[in-house]
């Protein structure tokens, strides 16, 4: 019996990289999938790129709407999904061409609902990656880890997993949450427990892309807006679990960074250029000198 994979595209503005990310689901080893596009009111010509692709097979099917975010074209997706598992897929990243085959055979032999593999990081291609920015091989899969090391070791890119779709019969990814939405949706998919299988091989590969929401956004403030989304949701013992894990974690954060500061400060290179800064001040040159740069980058 052939077991269809739904695979669920959401698509704003990454023509760039669209193209790419099609060819990796079209050459598949496991043929028999659905590639759900959905475009969420893109300006540029992803409208054109996924109707090429829908004439060329007709597995890919093409949804146009209006501009709802990256959580709303997900839910959309998975409204529309027909098949037994699930596999999240970002317009600008890529997976390997056996993702669904080994995460299907980890599924049916090990007897578990969901299945995560590691990844690898590139920029132009990936021919030329980088190790992942997390080790997510040292954690076990589970609500606390979730809780306790996201975006600190334990950060997971969305299409390294692959769900069962009966996972989301009354899960969907939070609207109006524009960072950390997939955090949210596995730390309450997570809180029932279900049974995990982790695949140690780089089958999903992330893009690094400077125009991407993770390298602009402030994680702070969305972090904050994260955990009391999930408060209706998450029982209070996780709830409360999750709120000590964030303090802890951005508390961890500060010392660190001012344990870098009071180190720099006693460092001589730093007591050197405040001798230094004296020294001009002293004879009458640090003013002069900050006429000279300001005089400087003016005539530039």
């Amino acid at each position: 019996m052939k077991t269809l994979v739904s695979v669920i595209i959401p698509c704003y503005n990454q023509a760039e990289f669209l193209e790419e990310t099609l060819l990796s689901v079209f050459n598949q080893v496991h043929t028999y999938w659905e590639c759900l596009l959905i475009d969420d009111g893109s300006t540029d010509n992803t409208a054109e790129i996924i109707n090429e692709w829908v004439k060329k097979d007709n597995r890919f099917h093409y949804y146009k709407k209006e501009n709802g975010g990256v959580s709303d074209a997900r839910n959309f997706g998975i409204q529309k999904a027909n098949g037994e598992f699930i596999q999240f897929l970002d317009a600008d990243d890529i997976i390997s061409i056996d993702k669904i085959t080994t995460s299907i055979n980890a599924i049916q032999q090990h007897e578990v609902a969901v299945v995560c593999s590691n990844y690898l990081m590139f920029s132009n291609s990936i021919t030329n990656t980088q190790p992942p920015f997390s080790q997510i091989e040292n954690f076990e899969f589970n609500f606390l880890n979730l809780a306790r090391y996201w975006n600190n070791g334990f950060t997971i890119p969305i299409h390294c997993w692959f769900f069962k779709t009966s996972l989301f019969e009354n899960i969907q990814f939070p609207v109006g949450l524009t960072a950390q939405e997939d955090w949210v949706t596995w730390l309450i998919i997570f809180q029932n427990s279900p049974k995990t299988f982790y695949i140690n091989e780089s089958l999903a590969f992330y893009r690094i892309n400077p125009n991407g929401r993770t390298q602009t956004n402030d994680f702070f403030d969305e972090t904050l807006q994260a955990i009391n989304y999930c408060k209706p949701f998450l029982k209070e013992t996780d709830f409360q679990l999750l709120y000590e894990a964030v303090i802890k974690r951005y508390n961890s954060g500060m010392l660190y960074w001012r344990k870098r500061q009071t180190a720099l400060k006693k460092s001589n290179t730093y007591q050197f250029g405040l001798l230094s800064k004296i020294f001009f001040k002293k004879i009458g040159l640090l003013s002069l000198s900050k006429k000279l740069f300001q005089y400087i980058k003016s005539s530039k």
